[in-house]
């Protein structure tokens, strides 16, 4: 697994790079992938798989006193204004240029968080039963089926017993999926499909689900820790 994460890594930080470079990732992109309709589908449908999601914050209601950890944050304080949600916020990334850049936006417009921490999703920098809601979302497809299982280990001794928790992981069944993937690998974030009936057996032991969406390109699961 650590291969894979620091190709992740990799990938991550070379998207703040380009960022600062003023280069689109897209444009690097090979040319019949970059006009094709199923890229444009796909990212059309990108807006419902973000943390900061509509439904993902009506599930997660946050309320001031809250602890929400964002795991496998990217941009999402800013780009998703995360910072307005009525909690406090943590977040973990596995790149650390990511977290630099997150860091800097909020000293600058002086946004007061919780911490953000370079970090995997296997392995977070906190004690037990620190979070009262968490969101996973764009982290688990890179990582493979056994990693998984850890991780979602880690991620429940972190959280509170009844906490509120949503991920997601590819929807293999959704048209737009291989597309996805081929993307994903493009940008040098090759994925896994994972199969959602082995995935579902590794949620059970530590959460309930309350509801799954699978109309999008991500099979998105709203759950509570159960402990």
């Amino acid at each position: 697994m650590d291969e894979r994460l620091a190709r992740i890594r990799h990938a991550y930080d070379l998207t703040v790079e380009q960022y600062h470079a003023g280069i689109d990732p897209l444009d690097l992109v090979p040319t019949a992938l970059r006009n094709s309709p199923e890229l444009a589908d796909l990212l059309n449908d990108a807006a419902a798989c973000n943390s900061g999601a509509p439904e993902n914050r009506g599930f997660l209601a946050p309320r001031v006193g809250m602890r929400f950890l964002d795991v496998g944050c990217a941009t999402g304080l800013e780009r998703h204004r995360l910072y307005e949600w009525d909690s406090t916020y943590f977040a973990v990334d596995i790149s650390p240029k990511l977290i630099a850049a997150m860091t800097q936006f909020a000293q600058t417009r002086e946004i007061p968080v919780g911490g953000l921490v370079v970090a995997e999703v296997g392995n977070l920098p906190f004690g037990a039963n620190s979070f009262d809601i968490t969101a996973v979302i764009g982290v688990l497809e890179y990582c493979a089926a056994d990693y998984v299982g850890y991780a979602l280990g880690e991620l429940h001794r972190v959280v509170r017993p009844d906490a509120k928790v949503v991920l997601d992981i590819p929807n293999l069944e959704h048209p737009n999926v291989d597309t996805m993937f081929q993307l994903e690998k493009c940008l040098g974030r090759e994925g896994v499909r994972h199969s959602r009936s082995t995935f579902e057996k590794q949620l059970e032991p530590l959460f309930s689900v309350e509801r799954c969406d699978d109309e999008h390109v991500m099979l998105k699961y709203f759950c509570r820790a159960t402990k």
